[in-house]
């Protein structure tokens, strides 16, 4: 016996114009020239450059952002702002014992739940944030130098719609709880 099956092809919709374009223009110029190579490039030098800054304050790129969300949301649970920062709990553990170790972090256990431990910053956590604060937005004033403040903004708001396409809540590094 004998068995035909019948396929049914759904049209495939032409591609527009503009995306012909793109596509044109990607492939007769390379991968060199495109937004995923231009961002990660990018990404990686800023990266870079944001360590050496930090280096000589003895923090990383990973605690100055947990310290600065400490003090935006101080008093909330450990849990909890590792939810935020996408941090597993077993990291969030590693990195809070480092932070409360150099006397920069403290837990405080929650009066309303004795189990909750609250984060809180020390004094010389925040001294700290505050210069590794400042030395943040001299950075962010370097790289847009030759950005108008127009400019800049239109830039964080196309950046921040390919983030959304690839899932990134906005404010939280992809690469925090690795």
């Amino acid at each position: 016996m004998i068995v035909r099956v019948m396929s049914t092809s759904v049209p495939t919709p032409e591609p527009s114009e503009s995306h012909r374009k793109a596509t044109q223009t990607l492939e007769s110029t390379g991968p060199a020239h495109s937004v995923g190579f231009t961002v990660s490039t990018i990404g990686h030098a800023v990266a870079a450059r944001f360590g050496e800054i930090l280096a000589p304050l003895g923090l990383e790129p990973r605690e100055f952002a947990l310290l600065r969300t400490v003090a935006v949301t101080e008093g909330q649970s450990q849990h909890a702002i590792g939810e935020r920062l996408r941090i597993p709990p077993s990291r969030m553990v590693a990195f809070v014992d480092a932070l409360e170790a150099h006397g920069l972090l403290e837990r405080r256990h929650d009066p309303s739940d004795r189990r909750t431990r609250a984060l809180h910053l020390t004094e010389g956590g925040r001294e700290l944030l505050d210069r590794a604060f400042a030395e943040a937005v001299a950075h962010e004033r370097d790289l847009c130098a030759e950005l108008s403040a127009e400019e800049r903004e239109q830039l964080l708001e196309l950046l921040q719609r390919v983030a959304s396409r690839l899932g990134l809540p906005p404010g939280v590094h992809s690469a925090i709880g690795q």
